[in-house]
């Protein structure tokens, strides 16, 4: 009887399972922990960028579509871009990451919001200051069927108000959940960098209001860009092999080793 020849291991493909986009520095809330935003003195990224943005996403299989800033829903064209974005990648889940004040006190942005996103995630603590509005939309984006999860920081927020949007979250079916400040020093010790972070194989996509690319959502400085929207070969980068930590690896605090020394190129 001939000897069995093993196959040859293989991997299934890589999707990435979320693409963010940043498309403002602006914002309408000045939180202490909060390094994506500029307030008032912020940039918005332009129609034709986020188009290219866009047309970038299409060569690459992906799960979600993130839209973030900063506030995105201060960006004078919101809906033009969430409507683009539903229109050009209808089979995509749409998230939008918000601290809920002008989808309260702006029907326009509202009718945007459930006219072209699947999931809200809103950040709701002290800093944000947003708990009226909160209560206030989660109800209303309930009501449409949207996927809620409010989010808050344990560093900013007191045990009686975490409990009352506990209660709120179980009233009308939305999700709370908790974390820590975790993607700035703050005098956490170092970790003991292994293999490649848990995360960072989960495979996520960062792109900044200047086309930057950062396959880590928590990979901010600029040294750690790896490639940008304007790269021809943007696809083939997206999924090249990487083999080191982020600089922010040593002192964020979800970085955990995979046991992976490389990541593998997509097959």
């Amino acid at each position: 009887m001939p000897a069995l020849v093993p196959h040859p291991r293989t991997h299934p493909p890589r999707v990435l399972k979320t693409a963010k986009i940043k498309i403002t520095t602006k914002c309408n809330r000045s939180c202490d922990f909060c390094i994506f935003a500029d307030g008032a003195h912020g940039e918005n990224m332009p129609l034709e960028l986020f188009s290219t943005v866009l047309t970038r996403l299409e060569t690459v299989p992906f799960r979600q579509l993130h839209i973030n800033g900063g506030e995105p829903t201060v960006h004078r064209d919101f809906p033009a871009l969430s409507d683009a974005a539903r229109t050009r990648l209808p089979d995509k889940v749409m998230v939008l990451g918000t601290n809920a004040l002008t989808l309260a006190r702006n029907k326009r942005i509202m009718a945007a919001t459930l006219r072209a996103y699947d999931q809200v995630l809103i950040g709701c603590d002290d800093e944000h200051g947003n708990y009226d509005e909160v209560h206030a939309v989660v109800p209303r984006l309930r009501e449409a069927g949207k996927t809620v999860v409010v989010n808050s920081v344990l560093e900013g927020i007191s045990a009686t108000r975490c409990a009352a949007l506990a209660r709120l979250c179980a009233t009308y079916g939305a999700v709370h959940v908790t974390n820590h400040v975790h993607h700035i020093d703050v005098g956490q010790p170092a970790n003991e960098l292994r293999g490649l972070c848990d995360r960072y194989l989960d495979q996520h996509l960062m792109i900044e209001m200047d086309g930057s690319c950062y396959r880590c959502f928590n990979a901010m400085a600029k040294e750690d860009s790896e490639f940008s929207v304007w790269d021809e070969d943007f696809a083939a980068k997206v999924f090249a092999p990487r083999g080191e930590h982020y600089r922010f690896c040593l002192r964020c605090h979800e970085y955990t080793d995979s046991g992976a020394a490389a990541l593998p190129a997509r097959t």
